[in-house]
């Protein structure tokens, strides 16, 4: 049954997972109620049930779709509905991961990323709340399939293996933040190693997959070999293109390379002359699509050994 904290509860949550006095206030202030906010009241039951009843669950193939953004004009109470969707969700979360093992720093490592994407709404469309991002990661966090470990994030799950098998792996994403240095990740990777083998040992790990415009070897043409993300890429033996094979990131990227809103069509030439160039990985975006050619997110994997790692 769903149940949201009070407002002071639900401000001592919020501070405790990152989010700044102005989104917290906001988000107290929009507060959903099922007799003033109906519909959303519904979605928001809806939400709660697909969480909590899919607590510890893991991704099989093509079983996610996430949760969908809400218009620009929806209001405050929709654009926050999900911040309150996790508050109500972490008393469940949190249990789940005390029945796993799992220490209480890296669950609120892992949750804590609520606060730093309300800030990130706020920087790149102007207002508050979570609403206006389409929810992939967020619910992932919240039932326990996704863990924070180091600089990167790591869900669980069965997939498609490089020999055309079905395994478990570990989903790798790139939270923004810190350099993607090659330390950094090796150190992550080794902790995913460790953390997933002691907490999971039923899901004997076979690969890291990752699927992402990071992954698109298109970027070699641009950056040094020694730059942070050439030393990603070439950790990940890459799934050859097939026909059909265009998942064009052009629109995607301009959120993360330039943090602006991501865009569906094509980024025209105006918009591209009104791009700033302050960085390698900028003035690459811009080159490229002014040669005619697109960014793509590409697949990769990084075959684990047989035997995870002791503690």
């Amino acid at each position: 049954m769903l149940e949201l904290p009070s407002n002071a509860e639900a401000a001592r949550l919020l501070e405790q997972l990152g989010a700044s006095p102005a989104d917290r206030n906001e988000a107290l202030a929009a507060r959903p109620d099922p007799e003033e906010h109906p519909e959303l009241w519904r979605h928001l039951e809806r939400c709660h049930q697909d969480v909590t009843s899919h607590m510890g669950s893991g991704l099989s193939v093509g079983g996610y779709r996430g949760f969908p953004a809400f218009p620009a004009g929806a209001g405050p109470v929709a654009l926050h509905l999900y911040v309150w969707l996790y508050l109500a969700v972490l008393p469940e979360t949190l249990r789940y991961h005390a029945e796993r093992g799992i220490d209480p720093r890296t669950s609120w490592e892992t949750l804590s990323t609520l606060g730093p994407m309300m800030a990130e709404h706020r920087s790149v469309h102007g207002i508050g709340g979570v609403g206006r991002f389409e929810q992939w990661c967020p619910p992932l966090k919240f039932r326990g399939a996704e863990y924070r470990l180091g600089r990167l994030e790591y869900d669980r799950g069965r997939g498609e293996c490089p020999d055309g098998t079905t395994g478990f792996l570990l989903h790798l994403h790139i939270p923004s933040g810190a350099p993607l240095s090659p330390a950094s990740c090796d150190e992550s990777l080794g902790q995913a190693r460790r953390f997933f083998g002691r907490h999971f040992p039923d899901e004997p790990l076979s690969y890291v997959v990752c699927h992402s415009w990071l992954l698109d070897p298109q970027l070699i043409e641009y950056l040094p070999e020694r730059s942070n993300i050439v030393r990603f890429l070439r950790r990940f033996a890459l799934r050859p293109l097939t026909s059909g094979d265009e998942d064009l990131a052009d629109g995607s990227m301009l959120e993360y390379v330039f943090g602006q809103p991501s865009r569906t069509g094509p980024v025209t030439a105006r918009q591209l002359a009104e791009l700033p160039q302050g960085t390698s990985l900028q003035r690459a975006y811009v080159a490229h699509l002014r040669s005619g050619r697109n960014w793509r997110a590409r697949t990769g994997w990084i075959a684990l050994p047989a035997r995870p790692e002791s503690a």
